[in-house]
């Protein structure tokens, strides 16, 4: 009984070495592994994306009630547009170079982009890219914005041979990071 008494503040220390080691065990795993993964993080880069995209077409849209602005309005590419979509590979619509060099201005360096307009006539609805510069990738984020034209608004004479006005016209712009 005695010897288990003289030694019992030796057996403490062992034990609190012993558990301070599993812990900074446990401690070391935990840091090491993969789970460790922040879910918002990935989120957060979407999000600050999709708020470049959205504010690009709220400026394009935006420029439509300044008459100040040098840069003709979201509206106004839409009404001159030529009825034809971008059917494959890559490129820009005849007409739409202006617009494609607005988005690329308002957009960072490292961000690729498509435009497709989407809207309904007789025949239904029509989903076409304008402008293409290749395939989104997984961490893509959509914002769109719609453009109504009128009948008494300067249009090309495709929206004049459906007369169908008040035309809607969804505008979709699909943007992702290389």
């Amino acid at each position: 009984m005695r010897l288990l008494e003289d030694h019992r503040g030796q057996i403490y220390t062992m034990e609190g070495i012993v558990a301070s080691l599993i812990l900074l065990s446990v401690l070391l795993f935990i840091l090491q592994s993969n789970s460790i993964i922040v879910p918002q993080t990935e989120r957060s880069i979407d999000m600050k994306l999709y708020e470049k995209a959205s504010d690009a077409l709220i400026c394009l849209d935006w420029n439509s009630n300044e008459s100040w602005s040098p840069m003709p309005s979201l509206a106004t590419y839409v009404a001159a547009w030529d009825g034809a979509y971008i059917t494959t590979g890559t490129g820009v619509r005849p007409g739409m170079a202006t617009l494609d060099n607005n988005i690329a201005t308002m957009l960072p360096d490292h961000v690729q982009y498509n435009l497709n307009f989407t809207y309904f006539n007789a025949a239904g609805k029509h989903d076409g890219q304008v402008i293409v510069h290749g395939v989104p990738g997984d961490n893509s984020v959509v914002s769109t914005r719609l453009v109504t034209l009128n009948q008494n608004d300067t249009v090309s004479s495709y929206w004049t041979t459906n007369n169908r006005f008040p035309q809607v016209v969804e505008v979709k712009l699909t943007c992702w990071y290389l």
